[in-house]
């Protein structure tokens, strides 16, 4: 209630102190939570009716499948049972009156989206999860033109801060269930690029945390959502999360790549990611610590697979034979 009868205060505060608080971190990050908070304070408290439910799942079932039809009709047998479900409350959903968005919350959204760009990560990562909590109030409607929002956060033009946003913004989105099925088709495409975001700025390159949020995304993917809803875009992400895993210049970056893929090869099953125990074994958490036995070593016992060995020569030729780091060059020769 006290942030209902101060939210006019705080916006035109807020407005007139833009300026001087462009240097101060602390308090950008709590400006970033407290318009999470007021665009919350202006919705209904409830989840939204409309979001993705993967329902009951098991980690044993995944790994212990002794045949792909077992798996395939319990994947189906789960995808209609939610998608039954889904049906019946968007519905009941329908039946009700459209809510009338309030200009305060649309004002908190846009404050948030604009943090996202902000060039401290604290607040980035404040203002995609206060993101994600006002989009689990929404309507489908809304959280649609939110989640365009954040796909133009990741065009040409943009700096390497909002491709980051945009990665943890997605991230939350997909773990609350608020990233639908459907949408994915537009969102995987995204996050492949920036699994391979590099940008070269005088004698160094930024995108170092880019690529890190973006294996974090793919982690994300693979707990949210059924083998059966990601199958289509297994073969995209695999290839992506592997060569990052293997070629990233920065050793954060290969390991959170290989975290990402174990994630997907337990909770999605080895029948879509192929070889997927074959790979983690030869590169793990210690073997990849070393670039050039990353380079040298882990990479010949991946390309044995014929699903990685096209994708990773295209990949050392196109991006790592020119790379501005003669040590990559050399590793890549």
């Amino acid at each position: 209630m006290l942030l209902l009868l101060h939210q006019h205060h705080y916006q035109e505060e807020e407005k007139k102190a833009s300026f001087a608080l462009s240097s101060s971190l602390q308090l950008r990050r709590l400006l970033s939570k407290l318009f999470a908070r007021v665009g919350c304070s202006y919705l209904p408290p409830k989840i939204a009716s409309w979001r993705y439910k993967r329902g009951k799942r098991s980690l044993l079932q995944n790994l212990s499948a002794t045949s792909a039809e077992m798996d395939t009709k319990t994947d189906a047998s789960h995808a209609q049972q939610n998608l039954i479900q889904q049906q019946q409350e968007k519905s009941d959903s329908e039946e009700e009156d459209l809510p009338i968005i309030p200009d305060q919350v649309e004002d908190a959204t846009s404050q948030l989206l604009h943090y996202l760009t902000d060039n401290a990560t604290v607040v980035r990562w404040s203002a995609a999860k206060g993101l994600g909590r006002i989009t689990d109030r929404l309507p489908e409607v809304c959280a649609d033109d939110i989640l365009d929002a954040l796909l133009e956060l990741t065009t040409d033009g943009e700096k390497d801060n909002a491709w980051h946003g945009a990665c943890l913004s997605l991230a939350e989105l997909s773990r609350r269930g608020l990233l639908l099925p459907e949408r994915l088709g537009e969102v995987v495409p995204v996050v492949c690029r920036a699994i391979q975001y590099d940008v070269r700025r005088g004698q160094h390159s930024v995108g170092s945390h880019v690529r890190d949020a973006a294996c974090y995304t793919c982690w994300a993917f693979a707990r949210a959502y059924a083998p059966s809803v990601l199958q289509p875009h297994v073969m995209d992400l695999s290839q992506s999360i592997v060569l990052a895993s293997l070629f990233d210049r920065e050793v954060n970056c290969r390991r959170a790549a290989s975290a990402a893929f174990q994630e997907c090869v337990g909770r999605q099953g080895a029948d879509n990611f192929k070889h997927g125990i074959s790979i983690l074994t030869a590169a793990d958490y210690f073997s990849l610590g070393n670039r050039t036995e990353a380079y040298t070593q882990v990479a010949f016992e991946v390309a044995k697979f014929t699903e990685y060995r096209r994708p990773i020569i295209e990949h050392l030729y196109r991006d790592k034979l020119f790379h501005w780091d003669t040590d990559i060059r050399t590793l890549a020769s």
